[in-house]
């Protein structure tokens, strides 16, 4: 089964020399549909999980998991329909950062970045990345030190 819905979301595609990124912009009243559907196909209750932006060219980006155990995730990017393929920790990662996200009403960081390979050609490198609208400031040198000191 296909899940399919219309999202707050922006989506663009950006190609560099020898990497292309999918930007993914999240505004906050997508976040209740979208962790819906990541749940739903964390569970395996639905195969597919595709959104659809809602601007007059409404692209898609259809999200499956099937990478096996140890692969990486792949992608193919298309204007109008992209597609990735999430290993299960990818799809952990990004359920794990939206939950809070929604929870806390603001991001603990501007965006996660997907590692990927093009799966038409298995090479290429491709970035899929999940940018929040509203994070946290970033941490200070000196906050980060306090950190680390505190877990060592």
């Amino acid at each position: 089964m296909n899940q399919e819905t219309r999202l707050s979301v922006d989506l663009q595609i950006v190609h560099h020399p020898g990497q292309s990124v999918l930007r993914l912009q999240f505004r906050r009243e997508a976040l209740r549909d979208w962790c819906l559907g990541l749940c739903l196909l964390k569970e395996g209750l639905i195969d597919a999980f595709t959104i659809t932006e809602q601007a007059a060219k409404a692209a898609k980006v259809k999200f499956i998991v099937g990478a096996k155990p140890g692969a990486r995730s792949r992608a193919t990017l298309k204007v109008e329909a992209s597609e990735v393929m999430l290993t299960r920790n990818g799809l952990d990662y990004l359920y794990q950062f939206f939950l809070k996200y929604y929870r806390d009403g603001v991001a603990e960081v501007d965006h996660l970045d997907l590692e990927a390979v093009d799966a038409e050609t298995g090479d290429k490198e491709i970035y899929i990345t999940f940018q929040a609208s509203e994070s946290r400031p970033p941490m200070t040198p000196e906050e980060a030190r306090r950190r680390l000191e505190g877990w060592s």
